[in-house]
């Protein structure tokens, strides 16, 4: 399966490529990477998600779907404890830097599973293995805007979660999903074909980041370097290694369960993401500093092209 990884990634990199050229001859900047942004989490996203569900019901599967969703629930209480151990004596050690460790905390635990994960696992598994990304995708948003909204402003908004437009395309495509009959052909397509544009479009967008990546050239640009180089370790190898034992265990617990390594594999990519796009959106929302929180994204964006498949082999041999 590793193989498979590898290759999925390999084709989104060579689409990163594209987009970095065309940010560089274009000068794309941060106008064109909120735009993109706005596109994929408005409007792609929620019909990719939708024209997931427009399938046959199968009470398995939404049975399924729950256990993806109640092991994601676990995975992120485990990555949520290994930020706060992974920085807890830089909080007290940073001073004027101390700022950046919320971000690192958010960096840590939250993952690109919307604009990586999805067209990866599409990728290697195909719509079924998107249908069980959503399980993940529910309780990434609701840990995002509460622990990630607490850790970047001290409060909670379950606002942001109720009219979070990918929750509301999953409660949609649920309802779809348990209808007698699937959507009319002349409905799903136009719907299904603006969820082709995910892959392409994501991958443009790292493009455009790489494009705009800077260290800043004084003293804190050294300082930077060595607080990227950890949490990009803290969110691509330690969190993704624990969360292996967690679904090394999952998979000897649940072991007859039907599509059992089909939904634990789809866990294990989507927790070895790089981090999320959210972050220097969060970041934008609540002042801090946005140029470091884009560069924990573009430096683990462009690690985990070797983490990733590292993982999935390891993961492999265990489970």
């Amino acid at each position: 399966m590793y193989l498979l990884v590898l290759k999925q990634l390999a084709i989104m990199a060579l689409i990163v490529v594209g987009g970095f050229i065309f940010a560089k001859i274009t000068k794309a900047g941060q106008t064109e990477q909120k735009f993109l942004s706005k596109l994929l989490l408005y409007f792609v996203n929620p019909c990719l998600v939708i024209s997931s569900f427009n399938l046959d019901f199968d009470a398995v599967k939404l049975r399924q779907f729950g256990f993806v969703a109640f092991i994601s629930l676990i995975i992120h209480g485990v990555m949520i404890c290994v930020a706060l151990l992974c920085t807890l004596r830089r909080k007290h050690e940073n001073g004027a830097h101390g700022d950046l460790v919320s971000i690192d905390r958010v960096a840590t635990v939250f993952t690109n599973c919307g604009f990586v994960g999805i067209p990866l696992i599409r990728g290697v598994f195909g719509d079924e293995g998107v249908f069980y990304l959503m399980g993940y995708l529910v309780i990434f948003n609701v840990f995002l805007w509460t622990y990630g909204y607490y850790q970047m402003c001290g409060t909670v908004n379950l606002k942001k979660i109720i009219t979070n437009p990918n929750i509301i395309a999953v409660i949609l495509g649920i309802i779809i999903f348990c209808m007698p009959f699937k959507l009319p052909f002349f409905i799903i397509k136009p719907i299904s074909m603006i969820g082709d544009l995910n892959t392409a479009t994501s991958m443009i967008l790292i493009g455009i980041l790489f494009a705009d990546f800077k260290l800043p050239k004084d003293s804190t640009g050294k300082a930077w370097a060595m607080q990227l180089t950890w949490v990009t370790v803290c969110r691509l190898v330690i969190c993704v290694a624990v969360n292996i034992l967690v679904l090394f265990a999952a998979s000897k617990i649940f072991a007859n369960m039907a599509d059992i390594r089909m939904m634990l594999f789809v866990i294990l990519i989507c927790s070895a993401c790089p981090s999320a796009t959210s972050v220097p959106s969060l970041s934008v929302l609540f002042n801090k500093n946005v140029s470091y929180a884009s560069l924990v994204v573009s430096i683990s964006s462009l690690f985990c092209i070797f983490t990733v498949p590292t993982f999935v082999a390891i993961a492999e041999m265990i489970m």
